[in-house]
């Protein structure tokens, strides 16, 4: 489904390539559902915040629960919970943020 309106030389070369560079490896299967999370994640916060709305990620949920309630597929994993909505406050300061000489790097490592 994630491929059908893709142009079919697209289809051609990649599709067939998918199952077989997962197979076998759950951990690369959970990975990269967790990177395409984060990458929505983003993507949805930065959309919420040019709609005039707020957005906050969440952790310390039972996603076990949460997956029953919404009765969530077998072969689903929940990545995150996102709020979106009005904000009632100013957000906090984040902590302990690095400045960026310290993360971005440029032609080395």
């Amino acid at each position: 489904r994630y491929w059908r309106d893709a142009p079919a030389a697209a289809r051609a070369a990649l599709v067939p390539m998918i199952a077989p560079f997962y197979a076998g490896n759950e951990t690369l299967q959970r990975d990269e559902a967790m990177r395409s999370v984060g990458l929505v994640a983003a993507t949805l916060m930065l959309a919420t915040k040019a709609s005039g709305l707020d957005s906050s990620p969440m952790i310390g949920f039972d996603a076990q629960r949460v997956a029953e309630i919404i009765r969530l597929p077998e072969d689903h994993v929940i990545g995150m919970l996102l709020a979106i909505g009005k904000g009632t406050q100013a957000a906090w300061p984040k902590p302990g943020q690095l400045p960026l000489s310290q993360v971005v790097i440029h032609d080395r490592f």
